[in-house]
């Protein structure tokens, strides 16, 4: 997984995307699947961005390409903000080669809104005088 700086154009991004194929490939290994899940907002802000274009490579390579993609990777600070392998169970993998990555769900309630007014903590005994 790859979030992306939104700060640059989409050629860069496409350029980390093929930089990453073109390593698994050279190596021998394939890409199964590149899911594009666009714009999305960053749990916590990276490099003062508070958004990242999330991309998902899905790949069957060596330990020690997935090691070079990060070291590449991590070069290219300017277009790459993280970038995380996670190893699928096989499960997982014939999922991604039968329909690719699905989209993620967000299975948060809605936010429910807080009654005004009282304290907070409940109770509403008097003030203690000291």
């Amino acid at each position: 997984m790859m979030i992306l700086s939104t700060e640059v154009d989409g050629e860069q991004h496409a350029e980390a995307i093929s930089r990453v194929r073109s390593l698994v490939e050279d190596a021998g290994g394939t890409v199964d699947d590149v899911a594009e899940w666009g714009r999305r907002k960053i749990a916590y802000p990276v490099r003062k961005q508070a958004d990242g274009v999330y991309v998902i490579v899905t790949c069957q390579t060596t330990p020690e390409v997935i090691d070079e993609i990060g070291r590449v990777l991590a070069i290219s600070k300017d277009v790459v903000l993280r970038a995380m392998p996670f190893r699928l169970t096989e499960a997982e993998l014939a999922t991604v080669q039968a329909g690719g990555v699905p989209e993620p769900v967000d299975e948060r309630p809605e936010r429910e809104e807080r009654p005004r007014g009282g304290r907070r903590g409940g109770g509403g005994g008097r003030r203690r005088e000291r």
